[in-house]
């Protein structure tokens, strides 16, 4: 009956007959029910998906620092450590600007010109043949040529050194004699000076000589006028001579 079917668990549902109306109430009326003894808790469900970000929060006030307390004194410096290792050369850098003009050094020593600016000659003449006039004379054999600066092949002295230098000459001639001292680049020169001895077949020494400034390159001979007496025999010796006194 319906009292015996309200006493259990789960009331007893009494369903509309079709083509009635849609009302339908539980078949038992009466005092409440005992509840029944819990059941098993269920087996926990799958997490769900996460939520969308909230909104940034407002800035918080700044923080505390614990246990602050002032700088003390600077420390002395300690032990240097040991040097490193050398680094790569670097690029040169620019130069820089001229330094300023050191002090004098102490003097040298003289220098001994003598070794090295040396020139002196002297040649006789030991041939006999004609003079030609406007040809230098040759004195052919050589008694000193301090550095080979006197050519006895053709009678000339030629410049090494440039400077002043002395000439002279001494001639033994039988008759009259007239030379000229001349000096120039190879054979074209012009007389610097003259000299003159007038005699009739009489032996007779004519000498000269003369101070010239010559330059490096130029040439200085002497050279017979028409009245070239001349002579180169034993015991009547003719000396042409030059040598070097003041290198420039």
């Amino acid at each position: 009956n319906a009292a015996d079917l309200c006493w259990g668990w789960v009331p007893l549902v009494v369903l509309p007959k079709a083509g009635t109306s849609g009302d339908f109430s539980l078949g038992c009326q009466g005092s409440g029910a005992i509840p029944g003894i819990p059941g098993m808790p269920g087996s926990p469900g799958s997490s769900g998906t996460d939520g969308e970000d909230g909104p940034k929060g407002e800035r918080g006030p700044p923080g505390q620092v614990e246990d602050y307390e002032e700088l003390g004194e600077k420390g002395e410096p300690g032990m240097s450590g040991h040097p490193g290792k050398v680094g790569p050369k670097g690029p040169a850098g620019s130069k820089g600007s001229p330094g300023s003009p050191g002090s004098y050094g102490p003097k040298g020593e003289s220098g001994d010109y003598k070794t090295t600016l040396k020139s002196a000659f002297s040649a006789a003449r030991n041939i006999n043949t004609p003079l030609r006039r406007e040809q230098p004379i040759r004195f052919d054999r050589i008694i000193t040529n301090e550095n080979s600066h006197y050519e006895n092949r053709y009678g000339r002295f030629t410049c090494q050194i440039p400077g002043l230098y002395y000439f002279t000459y001494h001639a033994t001639s039988r008759g009259n004699l007239c030379i000229h001292i001349k000096k120039g680049h190879g054979s074209r020169g012009e007389k610097v000076v003259g000299f003159c001895d007038y005699v009739y077949n009489t032996y007779q020494v004519t000498t000269g000589g003369v101070v010239l400034w010559v330059d490096a390159g130029e040439s200085v001979w002497l050279e017979p006028t028409e009245k070239n007496s001349l002579v180169g025999i034993e015991g009547a010796d003719s000396i042409f001579s030059g040598f070097l006194l003041f290198p420039d």
